[in-house]
């Protein structure tokens, strides 16, 4: 299924979204998608030029039926990917992982520790290193930076009972919240810039 995008400043583009046979997207695919064209928008417009990044992966195994049907049957993740989006910002290297959950927290499971510990490291580089969280139940959308998130994190690696952040934590933190509109659907860096300029 295809859904149309009335955004003209995106040339009337298609987005492909993978849909289930419930009706429902795969959880997280629609934040992502709404990213993904915030990000085009950025760059059409010349503000940032911010890429999700691809997964590499092995193909084992293609099935050709017919040489115009040929599809991937097998692969594997050659490494595990470090976050999904980077690219230049007003100059400065920028790198963040999104995430979304249908809680009032998110849970510190959802994000790996190499990720993580790849954003503190784009950090004590001096780049601009965050994570962008949708609270989908709250219909709110917070960026925190990566110093106070990884407070937050070992925090709960010394507290067992602490395995989540609230989105009230993230603004008492100091994270920020991101507004959604027409163009760009998601404006994290109105976000980014009230925070690191």
């Amino acid at each position: 299924m295809k859904i149309k995008y009335s955004n003209p400043s995106l040339n009337q583009k298609f987005q492909q979204v993978k849909i289930h046979s419930n009706g429902l997207m795969n959880r997280g695919m629609l934040f992502e998608n709404e990213l993904n064209l915030s990000n085009e928008y950025y760059r059409i417009h010349q503000k940032a030029i911010i890429y999700k990044k691809p997964t590499p992966v092995q193909i084992v195994k293609v099935d050709y039926p017919k040489r115009s049907m040929a599809r991937i049957v097998e692969a594997y993740y050659q490494t595990p990917s470090t976050t999904d989006y980077n690219g230049i910002y007003r100059g400065k290297y920028i790198d963040y992982e999104a995430k979304e959950t249908d809680n009032l927290s998110f849970s510190f499971k959802h994000i790996f520790p190499h990720q993580i510990e790849h954003l503190v490291n784009v950090d004590k580089m001096g780049g601009i290193a965050f994570v962008i969280i949708y609270y989908r139940k709250l219909e709110k959308i917070y960026l925190i930076d990566i110093k106070p998130f990884y407070q937050l994190y070992l925090d709960n690696l010394k507290d067992d009972s602490k395995k989540s952040i609230k989105a009230t934590e993230i603004e008492s933190l100091g994270g920020v919240s991101v507004s959604r509109g027409y163009t760009p659907l998601i404006d994290y860096l109105k976000a980014v810039d009230s925070y690191y300029f």
